[in-house]
């Protein structure tokens, strides 16, 4: 009988020792087991096919078939989506480049104003017959551009006649054909008069080179200061460097009166013209005298000429509209630019060398510009980007200039528009 309780006690000994063991050892398997699933459960989708579904092993993802990625639980917790994004995008850094740009103004051709040779009558009188009935017709050194009648050209004939016949001294009759020859009587018609006592009732205009003629509008007045006597053939000429243009008292015809001093008509040659352009005020700062600038005339458009900037006027076209205006020198041997056709000027503004980025660095939201700044990388090579402000520049051929905001030596994304929400630029500060 004892020996029967003794094994009994054995026995329940035996099974409470097997249990114990057998409790101790799945705990161990589950703790392993758990400690296994922590350790290698962090492979997911880069994609997010799945949602958060993570997988043990790397691998690819069986929707996709993109390569896993390892979970950065570490920095999830301090990435913001307000203030930093995680991407594999290319980086770029500031690099030297230039601003310079082309300016476009438009504007029509001139004649050249100090090319006009302009012709003016030494004493009053009729216009007795009109030559040349058109103005801007061509026309040749010496041709015949009026006949004027003046009664004061009659009386100079006569007092010469009465020196001739008084035996007046030589002097004095040396300086009466002069001054009948700068009245525009000619050699041959002082000799006819001396000879046969012929007084000329008129005097004939004759063009001083060849050219075009202008009357009226086109008719540059003198400028006073400027005037110079020659011994034209028939009046007084002078080249002029007026600014504009302004019509005559009363346009120029058959019969109606002339006063001492008045401008006749003029003649330009036309084998120098003038582009007048006009600029916005903002852009004056950019043009300089004696600049080159590419025309382009509607005259012929496929092929650009060479000019230069002779003045930039100093007041404005019209006072509600702030455009001044440029005067551009321009060849035109062969008259292939014709007056008062369009052009379109290019000008090349000063350059300047600063730094930029490609455009697409740079995010834009109307009055401000905006990068991603690469501050650092995850553990597999993911960049880590925070959106900062610029102040950025001008735009040219892809690239933006940056005025402030970034160091030489960081990167920055490379596609802006591709990081970019609207909660990050609300949550921007």
């Amino acid at each position: 009988m004892n020996m029967r309780k003794k094994l009994n006690s054995i026995s329940i000994i035996w099974l409470f020792v097997v249990g114990v063991f057998l409790s101790c050892k799945n705990e161990q398997s589950q703790d392993n087991h758990q400690n296994h699933l922590q350790e290698h459960d962090n492979y997911i989708c880069p994609m997010g096919c799945e949602g958060d579904k993570t997988y043990p092993q790397p691998g690819n993802c069986p929707i996709c078939n993109m390569t896993l990625q390892l979970v950065e639980e570490e920095l999830i917790q301090i990435v913001s989506p307000n203030k930093q994004v995680l991407s594999r995008q290319a980086t770029v850094k500031l690099q030297s480049g230039s601003d310079g740009k082309t300016l476009k103004a438009q504007g029509f051709i001139v004649p050249a104003q100090n090319q006009n040779l302009s012709v003016a009558v030494r004493f009053g009188g009729r216009i007795e017959k009109l030559y040349v009935t058109f103005s801007n017709q061509y026309v040749k050194k010496g041709s015949k551009i009026m006949d004027l009648y003046s009664p004061d050209l009659r009386t100079f004939q006569e007092e010469h006649l009465f020196l001739l016949k008084s035996n007046a001294d030589d002097n004095l009759i040396v300086k009466s054909k002069e001054k009948l020859r700068l009245l525009g009587i000619t050699n041959s018609q002082i000799d006819k008069l001396e000879k046969n006592g012929t007084v000329a009732l008129t005097i004939s205009i004759y063009s001083p080179v060849n050219g075009y003629v202008f009357f009226d509008g086109t008719t540059v007045q003198e400028n006073t200061s400027s005037k110079s006597t020659s011994s034209m053939n028939t009046m007084n000429q002078q080249n002029t460097d007026g600014s504009s243009y302004s019509e005559s008292a009363s346009q120029i015809r058959e019969g109606i009166y002339v006063n001492e001093g008045q401008t006749l008509f003029s003649v330009n040659p036309l084998q120098e013209v003038w582009a007048l352009v006009s600029v916005s005020n903002q852009y004056l700062n950019q043009i300089s005298k004696n600049q080159t600038v590419e025309i382009i005339s509607e005259t012929n458009p496929s092929k650009a000429l060479k000019g230069k900037v002779a003045l930039i006027e100093q007041t404005f076209e019209e006072t509600s509209q702030r455009f001044a205006r440029v005067r551009i020198v321009l060849k035109n041997p062969s008259n292939f630019l014709k007056i008062n056709s369009l052009v379109t000027a290019h000008f090349a503004t000063n350059k300047s060398k600063n730094l930029q980025v490609p455009s697409t660095a740079v995010y834009k939201t109307g009055l401000n510009s905006y990068v991603w700044v690469k501050k650092d990388s995850t553990r597999n090579g993911i960049g880590i980007f925070q959106v900062r402000k610029v102040i950025a520049g001008s735009s040219n051929i892809g690239m933006t200039t940056i005025k402030s905001g970034l160091s030489p030596n960081e990167e920055i994304a490379l596609q802006a528009g591709m990081m970019t929400d609207s909660e990050t630029f609300l949550n921007e500060k």
